[in-house]
């Protein structure tokens, strides 16, 4: 069912919002599958990598008191996703486009393979 597709998927980005502002490393590791590429401009500085640096920096950082996401748009087609999140007001008040790719795993949960920011 699409609807209830495209529901699942904003489930797991609302707790990736949510983990990103609580600073929780487990949520973050849950929806984040190992081998997913987490990729973007920070400032000057092009990062590629693993999810594992971005989840170090989301429960050593606290988020911020303004801190506000929303998930922007969320697309699927079969077992595939695509999706936008917005963030105003992150650690240092700064604010990131983010770009999702997801995947329906064999258990048949959604689980983002990668992850293409820029930081305003």
């Amino acid at each position: 069912m699409k609807t209830q597709d495209k529901l699942d998927v904003m489930r797991v980005l609302n707790d990736y919002i949510k983990a990103t502002r609580d600073g929780d490393g487990d949520i973050l590791r849950r929806i984040f599958h190992p081998d997913a590429m987490v990729a973007g401009w920070f400032g000057s500085d092009l990062l590629m990598r693993n999810p594992e640096g971005f989840i170090a920096r989301a429960e050593s950082t606290d988020a911020g008191p303004d801190y506000q996401a929303c998930v922007a748009c969320v697309n699927v087609l079969g077992d595939t996703a695509t999706a936008m999140v917005t963030e105003d007001g992150l650690w240092e008040g700064w604010s990131f486009l983010n770009h999702f790719h997801l995947v329906r795993d064999k258990t048949g949960q959604w689980i983002i393979t990668a992850k293409l920011f820029q930081r305003d």
